[in-house]
C-alpha cells in the first residue's frame, strides 16, 4: 500500500483526507462544475427561448426535461454506494466518468445546435445533458459527506451552495452573451472547456492517501472506504428505506419540494416579466442573472456559512423563507410597476440570494440525515425530492391555465413557503450526522441501518 511517506511530502496536499484547504476548495469547484450546465439550460436557454417569442408552455416543457433527471438520483446514489473503484476512492471515478460524459455529449450538440423553436430537441438535450451532471452531483454529495468532519459541514455547505450559485453565474453570463452574439453552439463548446478545467483537477486530487489517482495507476482501497461500502443491495436498500420512511424524513420532504418548486417557478416567471413587462432582450437578462447568481455565490461563501454556523442550520432554513415570503409579497404588491427595470433587479438579486442561503442550511441537514454506509444513496434521495419540485413547477405552469401568469405563480409559492416554515418550527431536525458512531469497526453494526433518531436537535 502506499503510505503518506512513500507519497512523500511534495505530493501530500493532493489527498483531500490530510488537507483541509484542499478539501474546501475541491469542494467548492466540484459544485461550481455541476453549475456550468445549469446555467446554460436553467437561465440562458429559457431566456434565449422566451425572447424568440415561445410560449410559457414551450418553456416550462424544456424546464421540465431539465429537472426530470434531478427527481431520480437516487438511482444514481444507489448505483454508487453499491459499485465503485475503492482503490480510487468512493467517488472519484464516478465524478471524473460523469464530467467526461458531459463534455462530450455538449459537443456533439453543439454539432446539433437545435433552434429556439425546436422545442423537442431542446427539451431532450436538456434531458441528456442533465442526466449526467445528476451523476456528478451525486457523486460530489457523497463526497462531500465522507470527507467533511462535523466542524466543517456549515462551511462546507456554503462552499457547495456558494460554489454551484458562481458556476451558474459565470456560465449564465458567459453563455447569455454568446448565444445572444454567436449562437447556441458556441454557448454549448464554452460549457465543455469549463468542464474540462474541473475535470482536469479531479484527476489531479485523490481522497486518501494510499489511493489510485487513475484506474491503472499504483495503489489500493483504504479500509475505512471498505468498511463504509455495501457488499449486498438488501443491506443497502434496508437502510435506505428505514432512514427515508423515519419521522424526520418524511416531514423534510415537502420542504424540499418547496424549494425546488421555488426555483423552477422563478425559472419561468422572471423571463416573462422581462420581456414581457419590462421589455428587456435576453443579453440583458442573462446578464442580470449572472451578475445575480454572482453576487448570491460571493455572499454565501462569505457570510452565509458564518452565519449558519451562528443560528443552526434549521433556525436559518426558516429565517431565509421568511424573508423570501416577504419578497415575494412585495413584488406582487408592485406589479403595477414591473415596467420599472428596478424592481425586476430587486426581486432577481432578492430570490437568488435567499435561494442560496437557503441552500446552506438544506445541505447541511441533508448531511445529518444521511448515514456514512448510505450518504449518497440518502443525499440524492433528499435532493431527489428537491429537484421535483423543479420539474412539478413545469409541469403545474402547463397544465394549469390559472398559472400561466407570473402574478399567479407568485401567489401560489407564497402559499408553498408558509407551510414549509411552519414544519421547520414544529419538527425538530438532527444536529449531526445520523449514524456517524456506528461504524462496523467500532459496534461490529451495519450503518446502512443506523438509527435514525440518534442524536437530539438544538438548532
Amino acid at each position: 500500500m502506499e503510505s503518506a511517506s512513500l507519497a512523500g511530502p511534495s505530493s501530500q496536499p493532493v489527498f483531500l483526507a490530510e488537507n483541509r484547504n484542499l478539501r474546501l476548495f475541491t469542494i467548492f469547484l466540484l459544485y461550481a462544475g455541476q453549475g456550468i450546465p445549469l446555467g446554460l439550460f436553467d437561465f440562458t436557454i429559457p431566456a434565449w427561448m422566451a425572447v424568440s417569442g415561445a410560449s410559457a408552455r414551450d418553456i416550462a416543457f424544456v424546464v421540465a426535461m431539465t429537472g426530470i433527471p434531478w427527481s431520480f438520483k437516487f438511482i444514481a446514489g444507489f448505483m454508487m454506494d453499491r459499485y465503485t473503484l475503492l482503490a480510487m476512492g468512493r467517488r472519484r471515478i464516478w465524478i471524473i466518468g460523469a464530467q467526461i460524459v458531459m463534455i462530450a455529449l455538449l459537443a456533439i450538440f453543439a454539432i446539433i445546435s437545435p433552434g429556439p423553436r425546436d422545442v423537442l430537441i431542446l427539451g431532450l438535450v436538456a434531458l441528456a445533458v442533465n442526466t449526467a451532471t445528476v451523476f456528478q452531483d451525486v457523486a460530489v454529495d457523497g463526497l462531500t459527506v465522507d470527507i467533511l468532519p462535523e466542524e466543517e459541514r456549515s462551511m462546507g455547505g456554503a462552499l457547495a451552495s456558494g460554489g454551484q450559485v458562481i458556476g451558474i453565474a459565470v456560465s449564465a453570463g458567459l453563455t447569455g452573451t454568446m448565444v445572444y452574439a454567436f449562437g447556441a453552439s458556441a454557448a454549448y463548446i464554452a460549457c465543455a472547456l469549463l468542464v474540462v478545467l474541473v475535470t482536469v483537477h479531479v484527476i489531479w486530487v485523490r481522497e486518501r492517501v494510499g489511493e489510485r489517482r487513475l484506474p491503472w495507476s499504483r495503489g489500493e482501497a483504504q479500509q475505512v472506504n471498505i468498511l463504509a461500502q455495501a457488499d449486498h443491495w438488501l443491506p443497502l436498500l434496508k437502510g435506505a428505506l428505514r432512514n427515508t420512511f423515519s419521522r424526520q424524513s418524511l416531514s423534510y420532504f415537502p420542504i424540499l419540494v418547496s424549494v425546488g418548486l421555488t426555483y423552477g417557478i422563478c425559472l419561468i416567471a422572471v423571463p416573462m416579466i422581462a420581456t414581457g413587462e419590462t421589455g428587456w432582450a435576453e443579453d440583458q437578462l442573462g446578464s442580470l442573472n449572472g451578475t445575480a447568481q454572482l453576487v448570491a455565490g460571493v455572499a454565501t461563501i462569505a457570510i452565509g456559512g458564518f452565519a449558519v454556523g451562528k443560528l443552526g442550520a434549521q433556525r436559518a432554513f426558516w429565517i431565509s423563507r421568511c424573508a423570501f415570503i416577504a419578497l415575494t409579497g412585495w413584488m406582487i404588491w408592485v406589479a403595477d410597476s414591473w415596467s420599472d427595470p428596478r424592481v425586476l433587479i430587486i426581486f432577481v438579486l432578492g430570490w437568488t440570494v435567499l435561494h442560496f442561503f437557503g441552500a446552506i442550511s438544506e445541505v447541511v441537514i441533508n448531511m445529518r440525515l444521511s448515514p456514512p454506509a448510505i450518504a449518497a444513496t440518502q443525499f440524492s434521495i433528499f435532493m431527489a425530492f428537491s429537484n421535483m419540485g423543479i420539474s412539478l413547477a413545469g409541469i403545474l405552469i402547463g397544465s394549469i391555465a390559472m398559472l400561466s401568469e407570473p402574478k399567479a405563480m407568485l401567489m401560489f409559492l407564497i402559499g408553498v413557503h408558509i407551510l414549509s416554515v411552519l414544519i421547520l418550527l414544529v419538527v425538530k431536525y438532527p444536529t449531526r450526522q445520523i449514524g456517524a458512531l456506528d461504524i462496523p469497526a467500532a459496534t461490529g453494526t451495519d450503518p446502512a441501518v443506523a438509527d435514525p433518531i440518534a442524536h437530539p436537535a438544538r438548532d
